[in-house]
Parts: C-alpha cells; sequence; structure tokens
C-alpha cells in the first residue's frame, strides 16, 4: 500500500512538470520593437478595420490542418536575406507569461510579397507546428468567450535564416524555438498587424 501512494506521488510530479514544461515561454519578446523603416508593412484581405472577418475565423481541420490566413506586405528592408513569420496571442489578459501561437514560418526569400489564402503549408519556406503542436499546420482564431480578443501577426527582415532552425517543416519547432533563434540572428526590422476577433 505505501508503495503504492508513492508510485502514485511520483506519476502525480510527473505530470506536474510536464504540464509547467508545456506552458513555459521563452524570455525573448519583441512586442516593444519600434518598426524602423516605416514604408515596410504588413496586410491581409481577411482583416478589414482591425478586425478578422468572419469568413476566416474556425476554419475547419481537415487532417488537423487548416486553411491558413492570407498575408501579404510592401517594402521589405535593403540588407534583408530572410523573412520569418509568427501569429501569437496571449490568452490571459495581461498576462505575457503564457502563448499560443497560431502561425510560424521562416526561411522565406525577401522577394516574396505575400502568402495567398491556404497557401503557407505549400510555399517554399518552412513551416512549424500549430497551436496545439499536432500539426505543422496555421491556426484560426476560434476564440467562444465573449469580448476583443487581439493577435498578433509579425513579419520578420532578418539578416540571415536562423541557424538554429530546421530546413524542413516540422513539428520540433514551436513557438519557444522560433522566438529563441530570432534572437541569434540581426533583425533589420520587424512590423506586426494587430488583429480582433470579436464575439
Amino acid at each position: 500500500m505505501k508503495y503504492s501512494k508513492f508510485i502514485v506521488l511520483i506519476l502525480f510530479i510527473g505530470l506536474m512538470s510536464c504540464k509547467n514544461n508545456k506552458k513555459a515561454t521563452t524570455e525573448v519578446n519583441h512586442d516593444d520593437f519600434k518598426t524602423i523603416h516605416s514604408d515596410f508593412k504588413l496586410s491581409s484581405i481577411a482583416i478589414e478595420d482591425g478586425v478578422l472577418l468572419e469568413a476566416y475565423k474556425c476554419e475547419e481541420k481537415i487532417d488537423d490542418v487548416e486553411n491558413s490566413i492570407p498575408l501579404s506586405w510592401e517594402n521589405v528592408p535593403y540588407g534583408t536575406e530572410s523573412l520569418a513569420v509568427v501569429m501569437y496571442h496571449y490568452p490571459k489578459k495581461d498576462d505575457k507569461t503564457e502563448i499560443n501561437s497560431y502561425l510560424l514560418l521562416w526561411d522565406i526569400d525577401p522577394k516574396t510579397t505575400e502568402i495567398p489564402y491556404k497557401m503557407a503549408p505549400n510555399g517554399d519556406w518552412y513551416m512549424g507546428a500549430n497551436k496545439d503542436g499536432t500539426a505543422i499546420s496555421y491556426t484560426s482564431p476560434c476564440s467562444h468567450g465573449k469580448g476583443k480578443h487581439e493577435y498578433t501577426i509579425a513579419l520578420y527582415a532578418l539578416a540571415e535564416t536562423p541557424p538554429t532552425l530546421p530546413k524542413m517543416n516540422t513539428l520540433d519547432v514551436d513557438y519557444n524555438v522560433f522566438m529563441n533563434a530570432m534572437a541569434t540572428v540581426k533583425i533589420i526590422d520587424r512590423t506586426t498587424l494587430r488583429v480582433l476577433d470579436t464575439k
């Protein structure tokens, strides 16, 4: 009986440890980054007046993959050798210790100016894990709670592709891995697009 209680205790500690590790987030944070080149801009036909259109919310999952949001940009800064995209959301207001990521793309050719609707998994670049870490995919906003839910899409202009990121699509690249990689190279500029999902 004593051994059974001991085993249960060990399993509980192990589960809590895994749970805490899953919630752990990188200390790399570029929320305060001020775009250097004012004409370096990111936009989307899926967003109108800062609000995500209904047609692009809660995309249907097919084999755990969702249609990706259309994105376009202009005036990539001189000296950029690689672009990267991240979309993320803080599920708890005013708490940045927990972050959900919805799109992770890297090694995008700086001559590229758009990612059409549904095409994020099919371009000449690499893609990381979806929000739940279950598929190489985009995750569409699908907030069920009332109120405003803000998402950030950030486009990085980099001096090089982070060498710590693999040359392949992989579930191993989550938000933490992606952001830590951004800290290993020179960021020439960063532009963002704020998205509201309202209920």
